[in-house]
């Protein structure tokens, strides 16, 4: 016992005899081992219920604690081993003292535990009252109220103890314990781990380019460039791979469809026609929500020698996506989701896998194509539009082709063979070679008499006896020039461009002309050069097989390089940033669609496997259903198009979009609701659904494609009972503030287990200082458990009649505003004063300044200032300014004037609100009192409406103390998180970065972080800075080919939540490495997945029958493994199925993502844990789908692994996963 004294006196490490180490070891195993820390906490949580005893009960039961912890630990050192371990092994005492650095942690936790046992013993003897205020933790208690001095009386307290009963308290907020989310130690290893090292790290070479643009001659953005014929020899010949394409976009200056009448049709019509006709022609193509639309027109005897083509080579399936996705706006999601449909659409009908990836017209490259293609089983990939002191950088060093690593890559299995083309554009004028001037010579559609003309006034001429040589050797001379900028002797010449080949004689031109040179060069041993007509298979094939060394492999030749590629700009200063902020309203509602076509496969996949258990059949309302969700899924991948998210067409084609997204969108929630009611419906067995019935309402209602949803009003009587059910779609459970809307203000809420809950009553504001008179906004607390249905009860009371116990009615104060009228339920103050205010939940507080904006927030006794404010740019006065691509602003931002903005704060137990109205903006900002991560951050929602303005770019800014230099991190597609480092050498809009989903700002003591429920531009301007862009409004065109400005602006929600996470450790973080990865943390990675993938609300409708109060899958996920999607494939078509008819198959396809997350940060407001990435499936889907499961490519394209669904699966962190399962 001297030596576990001595060693409670002694946590920080202070070195003793190697015998005390080791018992005292021994004793926090056994601590540990057998929960002595959650025997304390457990009696901690129960404290609540100590305080209604008796005074000397009380005691009684905290000295019984207290000694029975005592008399456990006493045993456990009484009973260890005799000490065997010699005093003079220093290797076991390094290891001894090891583990006791990893235990330190728990045996300080303990202490504090102990601690306040002994201080809550001592109050308690004093009085039950002050008991108990003490007994909460410390974190637990209310800030005084500050606007209490208006008179305002705060709503009764409610505590929520888990588990235990609700009881009755005094004070201005609802009680409850935060939990904290179990993280395994060794689960920190991964963000502590720095990357393999690369050849090229793309921040280094940001750090030593100049970024000028001296004129470089022929090659404008290069130099001029000289070789020697001697290089080639007969056994070294130059190997020349010209590739035919033609570049469709799904949508731009025409629609998809009108895009199809007009050219794709007859592109593809030509294709089989011209290349039947000699074997040696050749042709890619790439997107195939052009290629099904014309397959489904074709007989037969196309079909058949499409496959003949495709079978000899001569027709090559790029990429396979459904379209050419746009890498800067799109979320991983919806990029796997349109990969995922083009190639089961290839495997249905062409039995084809393409191999090759093809992205020659996205703004800008990321590597989170690069992953996903590597993980779908392609092997190469080509990019095109990259910053051109890049190119011109890479073309010097010969790294145009390099081996593209993924930045959080421990090892080397990410790598992915790149190709950068390393000129202008991918049009025939700027791929043959340096010089354009040329190279547009030998675009033979460009003849004298085609209407299409070279812009340098030389034009092409047809190939003949007379003139083949010289032209070969001009052809040539360009060849072997653009061959110095590689490090082979194989050489790619693509030879296409945006819908080239439309007319039958465009193909003749082409093909016959290039023939002809490519005989003559052949035919002349003396020039060493082999060219013909390749795809990239015939490309890549012929580079490996030069390139592999005889060990198989091609190390050392090509260099890794880890990064990505924005912001890119073509010339001069113009980056192309402005896209990524382009039309917010409709990347607003890319988003929204994602979380529910994600929701409606999860819900479709759980019923059939459900159907397939129980033995129900109802093949007619499932085939249905498939059909909605084949059409959600394509319209969702048609706007991953380049010029669909980015927000760079045409205002007739953006509207296309918005209505098939609205469609989509009603099919998703027509998916929800059946499958739902199948779920809960309690005659399963014998259920007869009717595949049009609408069974719920869902509580978003999306009316115009223009328009942001409305809300769905639950429509009380006197007396009814309406039961809301919430479906969470998330793989974890989740524990959050929901709001449903009703006609009425006197309800009370039930749980489902029919017990009152706590919850809160809002007016609902239809315009400056209005309220509604039958609408109000009803928050309560839910609890749902993982993949569930769960239903609650809202219950119409007699006015007056509310339990004051559970309900409370907001209170409204305004500045600067006058109400005009308001329900009688709500009290309003009007406040005249202009000093600051605070609002406050028991994990932060936040101050408003005297204008109403953010200015800091408090957590932990730690105050960090966040003042937040908007700001407008203006576009340089020059003849290339800001458009739809570019963001060109005239100078730095400044404030929007503020003038004097009404401030409404809507105050309650459960949430407050503090709302202001400006000319361009409603700025919201909810705190919101939850034990789930809602309560954790800040969330912020801009109702932007910049219409009144002209060339006008709105940004909303957080000015902070926080310490980042010109440091500062954005999200690559929702996936990934990059360094970002700001460069005073760069120009504002060369700053600024595409924020798919979150940035953050961080030093050593916070991290600040904004997620987004929508993808937008953004960037750290100035030390302690965060900036996002939320609209745009641009009078003109900026010559990038839309033709036109951005003049369609709608009034747009971006919503927001705002985190500042006090740093707990630095050695446990990924700002201990100096790589260019970072990791979110949990509350981070849940707060997210909170405002993409929110809950959804079913109201049901007089059709709905008898029905279970809940369904759930029966399991759940660690925390930091996300369900990216469950998705049932498509059977092949049959006979019997008719066009724009599907039917679902016997499996489904199972994402789950491993989480990559920071240690250095506190996990609260989560109750799951870690436990390194261990998943088995039958705890997730216990009884759901057959025993058997296949992993799978993640596309599905390739089989791998078989195992059942208890084997123990071990996901590594950062990496995507793909289950194949099936039902009987």
């Amino acid at each position: 016992m001297v030596c576990f004294g001595w060693l409670l006196r002694n946590t920080q490490g202070r070195r003793r005899k190697a015998t005390c180490q080791v018992k005292f070891i021994s004793v926090l195993d056994a601590v540990v081992k057998a929960g002595i820390g959650g025997f304390v906490f457990r009696h901690l949580r129960t404290l609540n219920e100590i305080y209604r005893m008796r005074l000397r009960v009380s005691s009684m039961v905290f000295g019984g604690a207290v000694s029975l912890a005592t008399l456990v630990l006493l045993y456990q050192v009484l009973s260890l081993p005799p000490d065997t371990q010699p005093p003079g092994d220093r290797k076991e005492i390094r290891s001894l003292e090891s583990r006791l650095r990893r235990l330190e942690d728990d045996l300080e936790t303990n202490q504090r535990t102990i601690h306040e046992i002994k201080s809550l013993v001592r109050q308690l003897a004093n009085s039950n009252v002050k008991a108990r205020i003490l007994l909460d933790p410390p974190d637990a208690s209310v800030i005084p109220n500050k606007f209490a001095r208006n008179g305002v009386n705060g709503p009764s307290v409610v505590e929520l103890v888990d588990g235990g009963p609700l009881q009755k308290s005094q004070g201005g907020l609802v009680r409850y314990n935060i939990t904290h989310a179990s993280v395994m130690q060794d689960d920190c290893i991964f963000s502590q781990a720095a990357p393999l090292p690369v050849d090229i790290q793309m921040e280094d070479v940001y750090s030593i380019l100049k970024f000028d643009n001296p004129d470089g001659g022929a090659w404008k953005q290069g130099w001029d460039i000289t070789y020697e014929e001697s290089q080639w020899s007969p056994e070294k010949k130059l190997r020349v791979f010209v590739v035919p394409h033609s570049h469709n976009d799904p949508g731009w200056i025409k629609t998809f469809e009108q895009y199809y009448i007009d050219q794709t049709k007859h592109i593809l019509d030509h294709m089989v026609e011209k290349l039947e006709q000699d074997q040696r022609r050749k042709f890619i193509w790439a997107e195939i929500s052009f290629f099904s639309m014309w397959w489904n027109q074709q007989p037969d005897k196309i079909r058949e020698s499409v496959k003949r083509l495709v079978d000899r080579g001569q027709l090559e399936i790029v990429t396979g996506g459904w379209v050419m996705n746009d890498e800067a706006n799109t979320h991983y999601f919806a990029m796997l989701e349109q990969m995922v449909e083009g190639h089961e659409w290839l495997k249905l009908h062409l039995g084809v896998k393409p191999n090759n990836g093809w992205a020659i017209d996205p703004f800008g490259m990321t590597p989170t194509m690069a992953y996903l293609l590597k993980r779908m089983g392609l092997e190469n990939m080509l990019i095109q539009r990259v910053h051109y002191s890049i190119k011109k950088h890479f073309a010097r060093e010969k790294s145009l082709e390099f081996k593209w690593r993924q930045i959080w890559d421990t090892g080397s299995s990410t790598d992915m063979f790149c190709h950068m083309m390393p000129f202008y554009s991918y049009d025939v004028p700027h791929t043959c070679g340096p010089d354009p001037k040329v190279c547009c010579q030998f675009d033979f559609h460009r003849l004298s008499g085609s209407g299409v003309t070279c812009p340098w006034r030389i034009p092409p001429q047809p190939i003949n006896e007379r003139n083949v040589q010289s032209r070969s050797q001009q052809l040539l001379d360009q060849y072997r020039k653009k061959a110095q900028l590689y490090k082979t002797n194989v050489l790619l010449i693509p030879l296409g461009d945006d819908f080239r080949y439309v007319r039958s004689d465009e193909w003749d031109k082409q093909f016959e002309n290039y023939q002809k040179l490519f005989d003559y060069m052949n035919s002349k041993e003396t020039l060493h050069v082999e060219a013909q007509f390749g795809t990239l298979a015939d490309y890549f094939r012929a580079l490996h097989e030069e390139s592999d060394t005889p060990t198989g492999d091609e190390h050392g030749i090509f260099p890794s390089l880890s990064g990505d590629f924005f912001t890119y700009a073509d010339r001069d200063d113009h980056y192309w940033s402005g896209y990524y902020t382009s039309r917010p309203f409709h990347k607003k509602l890319d988003r929204v669609l994602e979380a529910y076509l994600r929701g409606a496969e999860i819900i479709y996949s759980s019923m059939l496997a459900t159907q397939s258990v129980i033995g129900t059949s109802m093949i007619d309302v499932t085939n249905s259903l498939m059909d909605h969700l084949v059409s959600a899924r394509r319209h969702l991948a048609l706007f991953q198009h380049h010029d669909g998210i980015t927000g760079t067409a045409k205002d007739h084609v953006v509207i296309d979009y918005a209505k098939k997204m609205l469609e989509a969108l009603h099919s998703c929630q027509h998916v929800i609701q059946q499958a739902a009611h199948y779920l809960l419906n309690i005659e399963q067995r014998n259920y007869s659904g009717d595949k049009g019935a609408l069974y719920y309402e869902l509580g978003e209602k999306f009316i115009e494609h223009n328009k942001i949803a409305s809300h769905m009003v639950v429509a009380l009587r006197d007396g009814s009972n309406v039961p809301v059910v919430i479906y969470n779609p998330d793989g974890h459970q989740r524990k959050e503030l929901f709001t449903v809307r009703t006609s009425s203000p006197h309800v009370e809420i039930l749980s489902g287990k029919e017990t009152p809950i706590p919850f809160q009553v809002d007016p609902v504001f239809i315009g400056s200082g209005e309220a509604s008179e039958n609408m109000f906004d009803v928050t309560f607390f839910v609890d749902v458990p993982s993949l569930s249905l769960t239903t609650y009860t809202i219950k119409a009371v007699e006015p007056g009649s509310v339990n004051s116990k559970y309900g409370s009615y907001a209170n409204v104060i305004v500045r600067d505003l006058t109400i005009a009228s308001i329900p009688s339920v709500f009290s309003v103050t009007e406040e005249k004063s202009k000093t600051s205010f605070t609002v406050q939940n028991k994990y932060l507080e936040a101050t408003f300044g005297e204008s109403g904006f953010l200015q800091s927030v408090t957590i932990q006794g730690r105050t960090l200032p966040v003042a937040l404010e908007f700001v407008k740019y203006g576009v340089k006065n020059h003849r290339e300014t800001s458009g739809a691509y570019l963001f060109l602003p005239d100078r730095e931002a400044v404030p929007v004037a503020l003038g004097q903005p009404g401030v409404t704060l809507v105050q309650g137990s459960l949430m407050s609100t503090v709302s202001i109205q400006l000319r361009n903006v409603l700025h919201t900002v909810k705190i919101k009192n939850s034990p789930g991560v809602d309560g954790i951050g800040i969330d912020i929602a801009n109702f932007v409406d910049i219409t009144a303005e002209q060339n006008f770019e709105f940004a909303m800014r957080l000015n902070t103390g926080v310490k980042n230099d010109n440091i500062f991190f954005t999200d690559l597609n929702g996936f990934q998180i990059i360094r970002r480092t700001r460069y005073a050498k760069l120009p504002l809009q060369a700053n600024y970065y595409p924020v798919p989903s979150q940035t953050f700002i961080q030093d050593q003591d916070y991290r600040l972080s904004l997620l987004s429920a929508q993808p937008l531009g953004g960037s750290s301007l100035k030390s302690g800075q965060l900036e996002i862009m939320m609209d745009r409004r641009l009078n003109q065109d900026d010559n990038r080919g839309v033709g036109q400005g951005v003049l369609d602006n709608l009034l747009t929600p971006n919503i927001f939540r705002l985190l500042v996470e006090p740093r707990v450790s630095t050695k446990e973080s990924s700002i201990s490495h100096e790589g260019s990865a970072a990791y979110p943390s949990l509350v981070a990675h849940a707060g997210l997945a909170g405002i993409l993938y929110p809950l959804y609300m079913l109201i049901p409708t007089p059709k709905i029958g008898p029905m279970q109060a809940s369904w759930s899958v029966g399991g759940s996920l660690p925390c930091d493994v996300h369900l990216v999607n469950l998705r049932t494939m498509l059977a092949p078509a049959s006979e019997n199925t008719f066009a724009n008819h599907y039917e679902a198959s016997t499996t489904a396809s199972l994402t789950l993502h491993r989480l990559g997350f920071d240690c250095g940060f506190k996990a609260p407001g989560l109750t799951c844990s870690t436990n390194g990435g261990k998943v088995q499936l039958v705890d997730l889907f216990p009884n759901m789908f057959n025993e058997q499961v296949h992993q799978m490519s993640l596309s599905m394209m390739y089989e791998g692994v078989d195992m059942t669904k208890s084997y123990p699966l071990s996901l590594l962190p950062m990496e995507l996963y793909t289950f194949r399962l099936s039902r009987s």
